[in-house]
């Protein structure tokens, strides 16, 4: 991409001069810039998905990422020799995993 030099480009030196380029004069005055002041005209308005994505953001934040009780059921069937792995199941989640990735 190229970017057009401005002093080539009257069409941006009028758009910069038209939307708030502040010239020598007002730069120097006496009266500081007020900062931070919001028009009547700006308001943000957030559409429903908008809402909801942000409870389901909040819903898990709350929600702890290890979830205690299934991991020492598991650790127990571990120790006493009960877990059984599926094989099966984890070379099939293990190819559609890579094929997803693969497919990205």
């Amino acid at each position: 991409m190229k970017i057009p030099d401005s002093h080539q480009d009257p069409n941006l030196i009028q758009y910069i001069q038209q939307n708030g380029k502040v010239g020598h004069a007002e730069r120097n005055s006496a009266t500081p810039p007020v900062q931070n002041q919001v028009s009547p005209e700006d308001k943000v308005d957030l559409s429903s998905q908008s809402k909801e994505m942000n409870k389901i953001s909040e819903a898990l934040a709350a929600t702890p990422d290890v979830r205690a009780e299934k991991v020492e059921s598991l650790k127990k069937q571990v120790e006493s020799g009960q877990y059984q792995v599926n094989s099966d199941g984890v070379a099939e989640k293990m190819i559609k995993e890579f094929l997803f990735d693969f497919n990205r």
